[in-house]
């Protein structure tokens, strides 16, 4: 009965149009059987709607179209320029007045920047949610939405050089994606749409020989840092084999992965890759274990920077990798084969027990808006306290067995709230969530180096009144006790 009532509405709806007589459609008992004349009226309506879907409402259409290499690591992109001048023509004002409005400018006409969903073609009218004031994250529709797992492209307004940045969310668009996103600008009763079509495509695939290979090895300790070795090479061979005169000429940087092709997009130190424990360049993940990197500041030529994922690599471990410099269409591949073994711990622990020290500490800092931080060094401290020597020191604060607790020990573990171990601190010096703090203070440690280092938060610290924080820091390991009575002295923001 249910399919009756349907073709009984619908046949309802084209009598009223006049496409055929209800007299001739008494008997709705029956399944009606359409006439060719319903049927292209049915197909009529369907593309007045799919018409008014399409439709974009705008009194100017902008098209543009942007190009993306993908990319799993960068936000990189392409650069639209917009055709300001037609959009201040249409609006009866100066392009300068146009810029300002979008800039949001005070005294500047109010232009409103919005955006318009590509699945429907209605308005959105978030002025941004991006990082400049008229800009927006889209998914893969064409529809706005925040920056996240939807999010596939962002267009972010320049008013100094009249383009939008179109970037990608790394990893998400694939190769040979299309992403059609539309833009708008209203000033008054007038409306702009800036129409940019974005093709995603992969970077080419590379295809030189490898004319020749260095095999290289390097002996490692264990890391706890992502701090870097360097193994050494023959630069000079490398540039005869390339037919380069500087290792600046070096085009890109390659790395074997593990289907025979290359990685050629640096994901990790300088012109650098991540490779997994089968040694393939796989990018960051949990099954990462050693990354390379070359050049940068104060790089030395012929030393390839060898790092570890803290923690993933154990005594008795090896890895062996690919890692290239291309340049006129050759490759000078680097056999590395890294061997973790144990470390020589060059100190002797001081003698005796264990005891109690008490200190004073004050780290003193300006105001910055990032998280620049100050040190204190307290290794001769925690080493005549714990008897231990400094990389014993450092391998319990990476196992957990060396403890800090804020203000009064506990036999509770600790619950640290900044970098471990160590603590976001409030205002009376307790121990706080990141959202509430005024500075942090953790004990920073090395195979060398033990210190306490901390800093402001950007945002719950004045720039000009600073802050003082006074608390009780309580460290023990191996039966001693060091208590230090803490002062975080943040002062008002240097002006430039």
């Amino acid at each position: 009965m249910k399919k009756h009532l349907l073709y009984a509405a619908l046949l309802g709806g084209l009598c009223s149009l006049g496409v055929t007589s209800c007299g001739d459609n008494e008997d709705v008992s029956r399944e009606h059987v359409l006439t060719d004349a319903e049927i292209a009226e049915m197909a009529r309506q369907d593309s007045i709607e799919e018409a008014q879907r399409n439709q974009i409402n705008a009194d100017l259409i902008l098209e543009y179209t942007a190009d993306i290499t993908l990319s799993t690591v960068a936000y990189d992109g392409a650069h639209v320029t917009v055709e300001t001048d037609k959009i201040a023509e249409l609006f009866g004002i100066s392009e300068e007045d146009l810029l300002a409005g979008i800039a949001l400018e005070s005294g500047a006409p109010e232009i409103t920047g919005f955006a318009i969903e590509g699945s429907t073609h209605a308005d959105n009218m978030t002025a941004s949610n991006s990082n400049s004031t008229w800009g927006h994250w889209f998914d893969a529709k064409g529809d706005v939405v925040a920056w996240g797992t939807t999010a596939m492209v962002c267009c972010e307004f320049n008013t100094d050089d009249k383009y939008f940045n179109v970037m990608q969310y790394p990893g998400h668009l694939t190769d040979g994606q299309t992403v059609k996103v539309i833009e708008g600008l209203k000033y008054g009763e007038k409306r702009v749409a800036v129409v940019i079509t974005v093709n995603a495509h992969g970077a080419a695939a590379i295809t030189a020989p490898v004319v020749s290979t260095q095999k290289l090895s390097i002996d490692v300790n264990p890391a706890s840092t992502y701090d870097l070795n360097n193994v050494q090479f023959d630069a000079d061979q490398v540039k005869a084999d390339l037919g380069i005169s500087s290792m600046d000429d070096i085009e890109k940087f390659v790395a074997v992965k593990s289907d025979g092709s290359y990685a050629q997009e640096s994901d990790a130190g300088t012109n650098g890759f991540w490779f997994d424990v089968d040694g393939y360049a796989s990018g960051y993940s949990d099954n990462s274990r050693i990354y390379t990197s070359y050049g940068g500041d104060e790089w030395v030529e012929n030393e390839i920077g060898i790092g570890q994922y803290p923690g993933k690599t154990a005594v008795g471990d090896s890895y062996t990798f690919n890692y290239g410099f291309l340049a006129n269409n050759k490759i000078v591949m680097m056999e590395i084969t890294v061997n973790v073994v144990a470390y020589n711990d060059p100190e002797t622990a001081p003698e005796g027990t264990p005891e109690e020290k008490t200190i004073d500490v004050t780290l003193t800092k300006n105001y910055t808006t990032d998280y620049a931080n100050v040190q204190y060094d307290i290794r001769d401290v925690l080493r005549q306290a714990f008897k231990m020597t400094t990389y014993q020191i450092h391998s319990a604060r990476v196992s957990g067995d060396l403890k800090i607790y804020c203000k009064e020990e506990s036999s509770e573990d600790p619950e640290y709230t900044a970098d471990v171990p160590g603590y976001w601190l409030g205002e009376d010096g307790s121990a706080v969530k990141f959202a509430e703090g005024i500075g942090w203070v953790s004990l920073g440690t090395s195979e060398t180096e033990l210190y306490l280092y901390g800093g402001n938060h950007p945002e719950n610290v004045s720039p000009t009144a600073g802050a003082t924080v006074k608390t009780t820091y309580i460290i023990t390991c191996n039966g001693g006790k060091v208590t230090v009575n803490l002062t975080l002295q943040i002062d008002p923001q240097v002006e430039e």
